[in-house]
């Protein structure tokens, strides 16, 4: 659920300048187990691509994704064996059920801090016996914009309930912890956002890599 937050969120009305560079989080989750997984996630962001790559855990191999909304086109790299496929982004309005229903209840304590130098605002939601506390501030609406052009549709309709919330108010997560029964099970926190300048040649295929389908995925 929070292993794609940075990825989930929209930013609604006047929108400031396009973000370009670079965000990295630290994460953790839990398996099926309760063990720790700890991993990193590096997103680059420019104009309508962004690459993002999620270091290995001892369950799940690491893994590298390109989007470019300007081809509407995912690439899913494997870079052990140089291969990747191939899946065209966004869905059709017809596809998978309508979504609606209420907003999640995500309540605002009062309580502020900073995080990176950014003035953030705790908020709470719960949901059943989960909870999940949020750090999230409205100066980077730029980052959510740009987050928003390059990620097109596998930008909404995933993750936790609370995100189209999020997206309404205007706030980005710098801090997330998900708790169940008091025990913290997944948590994300952005360690890192430079901007600069990046070269277009970062988000197109490496050199060698060997198109496949997901059917020789599944073989």
């Amino acid at each position: 659920m929070i292993r794609a937050l940075l990825v989930l969120f929209f930013t609604c009305g006047t929108l400031r300048a396009q973000f370009e560079g670079v965000i990295e989080t630290g994460n953790t989750t839990t398996d099926e187990t309760g063990t720790e997984q700890h991993y990193v996630m590096t997103m680059w962001i420019k104009g309508s691509m962004a690459k993002i790559t999620n270091t290995a855990t001892p369950s799940t191999p690491a893994s590298t994704m390109i989007y470019r909304s300007d081809l509407r086109m995912i690439r899913i790299l494997n870079d052990e064996n140089k291969t990747y496929f191939e899946i065209p982004q966004g869905k059709s309005k017809d596809e998978g059920s309508e979504e609606g229903g209420k907003p999640a209840a995500i309540k605002k304590t009062g309580k502020t801090k900073k995080i990176l130098g950014y003035r953030c605002d705790q908020y709470l939601m719960r949901e059943e016996e989960m909870e999940t506390e949020i750090w999230g501030t409205k100066d980077l609406k730029g980052l959510s914009s740009a987050l928003a052009r390059a990620l097109g549709e596998e930008r909404a309709g995933q993750g936790a309930a609370w995100n189209d919330e999020l997206t309404r108010l205007g706030i980005y997560p710098i801090l997330a912890n998900t708790r169940i029964e008091g025990k913290v099970v997944e948590s994300q926190e952005v360690v890192r956002i430079e901007k600069r300048s990046l070269p277009d040649d970062l988000f197109s295929l490496p050199a060698g890599y060997k198109k496949q389908s997901v059917g020789d995925i599944l073989k």
